[in-house]
């Protein structure tokens, strides 16, 4: 790259920071403040956070390893939309360790027997509806082999996601107590299944027919019918919530009465999450007046809707007559929110970008915005600069300033090593200061020669003397010698 264009585009890279770095004018008043629910929850963990946003707002214990009972088929479900490319018509076969491994008297089940067959549609509504233990077995037996394979691939995505406290052993949620999850990691793994609208559309519905197998062999038999056990995703159940858009419950002995679900009213989407609920009562109740708690007192905003720098009216910063948002076309992401109490408006926010990227497989990803309420981060997105395939290459896969970073440190690293390389391959060098330098090769060359010049002239002059001088003690010593033995 030449000077000129490295000028360029360190003069470049300047106008975007100046242009996207601000801090606010106005002070912040008394009584701006993030507003925490008071109420008692009971359940031993909770969590509630934005999905849009990912903004915590409320936390009880959210990082306490807990038992997530049947919260596990909400990743046993990802892993299944993951693998079948969208074939929900395909066929899945209950094998015999499907319908037994684990399973009771007291297991959920849809009642299938070893042989039976489904679609992976009505598979995923058995296992999200009424829970179906079998049906889980059966689909994860499907989609990796076998169960234990499976469980690394539960293990793999939740690592993925950043769950960093959560392990599983089986699709189904029964007990083990190497399986384990924390309400934060839960609310991480329901925001990516909410990601999904087959997963949206399953676990909010009230019922669903799945087709006939060996044990109700009528398709009309009321068996064939499952139900959903959520009771907040039913209407006229006693705890239905108004606005709720998926969830899935679970319970055990050991892991209590567990609960994650979303609510979406007035553009802003909850998740909330309870672990180790005292009753089924108690789970619901809570769940609701949380929802009730933070739609009433905050509000999620759209970055592109409330940020005035994502629009044309950067237009007039160029360079080289050339505007910079017809270049770089400088935006957020589409779905990036921020999460604010009521009280307060986006004027009130501090705003810093940061030349790093969390995905860096996005090639138009120049770094990330952060907001702020009282240094609290209230949001942030990713900001992508489109367009680029004209510009130099440092602004077209490797804007991300780490990226370049990493780069230039692996071309020193190559140029070190050519340098090393010719140095090793040539006697005599110029030096990166100019300065002519004499390879270790030559040198050690050089002094072996040396040394055997040096023992040379010293045997010559241990010769001359030995001849020319007979009082020379070896010569001396070499006569008496010669007597002896004649």
């Amino acid at each position: 790259m030449t000077n000129n264009n490295i000028i360029k585009n360190i003069l470049l890279l300047l106008l975007i920071v100046s242009t996207f770095t601000f801090s606010t004018i106005n002070t912040f008043a008394t009584d701006i403040s993030y507003q925490s629910y008071e109420g008692e929850i009971t359940s031993q963990a909770a969590f509630i956070m934005d999905a849009d946003s990912s903004v915590v707002l409320y936390e009880k214990n959210a990082n306490e390893r807990l038992y997530p009972a049947s919260l596990t088929k909400v990743m046993t479900a990802i892993i299944v939309f993951d693998k079948v490319n969208g074939n929900y018509d395909d066929m899945v076969n209950f094998s015999y360790l499907s319908v037994t491994k684990d399973i009771d008297k007291s297991s959920v089940t849809i009642g299938a027997s070893a042989g039976d067959q489904l679609s992976v549609k009505d598979c995923l509504y058995s296992l999200l509806l009424p829970s179906a233990n079998d049906a889980a077995n059966a689909l994860a037996e499907y989609v990796a082999g076998s169960i234990n394979d499976f469980a690394l691939l539960m293990n793999e995505k939740a690592e993925m996601l950043g769950c960093v406290d959560t392990h599983f052993v089986n699709p189904s949620g029964l007990h083990d107590e190497n399986q384990y999850t924390t309400a934060s990691d839960m609310a991480k793994i329901l925001q990516c299944a909410m990601s999904y609208p087959i997963f949206l559309q399953i676990s909010s519905s009230v019922s669903y027919r799945h087709a006939p197998i060996r044990r109700y062999k009528n398709p009309e038999n009321s068996n064939n019918q499952v139900l959903n056990t959520n009771s907040i995703m039913v209407p006229g159940s006693g705890y239905y919530y108004n606005g709720v858009t998926s969830g899935k419950t679970g319970h055990t002995k050991l892991a209590g009465y567990n609960l994650v679900a979303s609510a979406r009213k007035n553009d802003m989407n909850l998740i909330c999450v309870l672990l180790g609920g005292k009753s089924e009562k108690s789970r619901y109740n809570e769940a609701k007046e949380l929802f009730e708690f933070y739609f009433n007192n905050y509000k999620s905003l759209s970055i592109k809707d409330v940020d005035p720098r994502f629009n044309d009216s950067l237009g007039s910063i160029s360079i080289d007559d050339v505007s910079l948002v017809k270049t770089l076309n400088i935006t957020c992401e589409d779905n990036a929110h921020i999460t604010l109490p009521n009280n307060v408006n986006f004027s009130d926010l501090t705003s810093k970008v940061v030349y790093q990227v969390e995905d860096k497989y996005d090639k138009y990803a120049i770094g990330t915005i952060y907001y702020y309420l009282d240094e609290k981060l209230v949001g942030k997105s990713t900001l992508d600069g489109k367009n680029l395939e004209n510009l130099d290459s440092i602004f077209t896969s490797h804007l991300n300033l780490s990226r370049v970073a990493e780069e230039e440190n692996n071309n020193s690293i190559r140029e070190n090593q050519d340098l090393n390389n010719q140095q090793n391959n040539s006697l005599i060098y110029i030096d990166q200061n100019g300065n002519i330098k004499i390879s270790p090769v030559l040198i050690n060359v050089f002094i072996v020669i040396s040394i055997i010049l040096l023992l040379m002239i010293i045997s010559v002059f241990i010769y001359i003397a030995v001849i020319n001088n007979s009082n020379f003690p070896i010569r001396k010593f070499i006569f008496r010698l010669k007597r002896r033995f004649k």
